[in-house]
């Protein structure tokens, strides 16, 4: 694997990024990912910087996450990240979350889309990666982010949320990070108790604006569930499934 163009980021993990378990939340995985995906694409001249000065936005598509155990309440931990190469109009990036010992807690492949802001049409990622080495760097996962397919059924369980202003990012949209919240909040502190082997994606579809009302519909499956979350147009905004490995 060619380290070079692998960004590291080491991290001491917060009170505040961990859950009832003392283990670092499913949020806080997603938060690391965002800042790390962030930092390096800055470096590496298509990041934010590259985004206002063209008129571009990049927007997190699809996740699939592998997670083998959960680090805890300070533990050192170094996450590492990189880009591969594009499929159609995705830019894919791996990640790795490594402890201080050298252990794998998790895994993550990601399929990014970038978004003309003025049209909100994809533009092709291609240009902008020709120039780097991204086969030689290797796989977290080998397979890509999978779309969520779901078999027609009844919800089990009906929520509804609203998206406010703690929920939006940078783009006055709602947050990856939220949707993983709202996801877990379709699920009591005792059917979320695994420690690891956790297979878990995710699929962002229509993003959700300030005072949009979103319906979340719960469906269990053999080895785990999936939540369905839905504008009031109908729209479906995200889908995510989580299961035992």
């Amino acid at each position: 694997m060619n380290d070079t163009y692998i960004y590291s980021m080491e991290h001491t993990i917060l009170y505040s990024e961990t859950d009832a378990r003392q283990l670092l939340s499913l949020p806080a995985f997603f938060a690391l990912f965002q800042e790390g995906a962030l930092l390096q694409a800055e470096a590496l001249g298509f990041g934010a910087s590259y985004c206002e000065r063209e008129g571009l936005m990049w927007v997190l598509s699809r996740v699939l996450l592998e997670i083998d155990s959960f680090p805890g309440h300070r533990d050192r931990i170094t996450l590492r990240t990189w880009p591969k190469p594009p499929k159609g109009p995705f830019a894919n990036r791996d990640f790795r979350l490594e402890g201080s010992d050298g252990r794998v807690y998790a895994r993550a492949t990601s399929a990014w889309l970038l978004l003309n802001q003025e049209t909100q049409r994809p533009v092709r990622p291609q240009p902008l990666f020709k120039d780097y080495p991204l086969a030689e760097l290797g796989d977290a996962i080998a397979e890509q982010a999978p779309k969520i397919s779901v078999d027609s059924g009844d919800c089990e369980r009906r929520r509804e949320v609203t998206a406010l202003y703690s929920d939006l990012d940078q783009n006055m949209h709602v947050n990856n990070t939220r949707y993983i919240r709202w996801f877990l909040d379709s699920f009591s502190p005792e059917e979320m108790t695994p420690n690891g082997d956790l297979r878990f994606s995710v699929n962002y579809l229509q993003a959700a604006g300030y005072g949009d009302r979103v319906s979340l519909c719960r469906l269990d499956e053999e080895g785990g569930s999936v939540v369905r979350g839905f504008l009031e147009d109908g729209t479906e905004t995200f889908a995510a499934r989580i299961s035992v490995k």
